[in-house]
């Protein structure tokens, strides 16, 4: 089962977003996303639609599994490649699949 306030704290720290400007985007305060994350306030759905759309994550994404096992230093490779286009991506996949056959 997910941990909905570790997930948004994981995704958040991962786009390098703080708290305070997370709260800013969605129009709450830093004190309740502080809640949301470490257990001690309950997040609405309403309010989850606004934490991923703000940290440009869908919901279905938010509650991936796959990623959630993850790494987190994976989890923020897969964030930032999230970022790229698809000629970038390659580009990537090029050079990491380079570093590994070096070895």
């Amino acid at each position: 089962m997910i941990n909905i306030g570790r997930r948004i704290r994981e995704i958040r720290k991962c786009k390098g977003v703080t708290a305070s400007r997370l709260a800013e985007q969605i129009g709450v305060a830093q004190s309740f996303i502080s809640g949301i994350e470490n257990g001690q306030k309950k997040c609405s759905l309403e309010t989850l639609d606004a934490i991923t759309t703000s940290l440009e994550i869908s919901l279905v994404d938010f509650f991936a599994v796959e990623t959630a096992a993850l790494d987190p230093s994976l989890k923020r490779l897969l964030l930032a490649a999230e970022k790229l286009t698809e000629e970038e991506r390659d580009q990537l996949t090029t050079f990491i699949l380079t570093l590994k056959n070096d070895e």
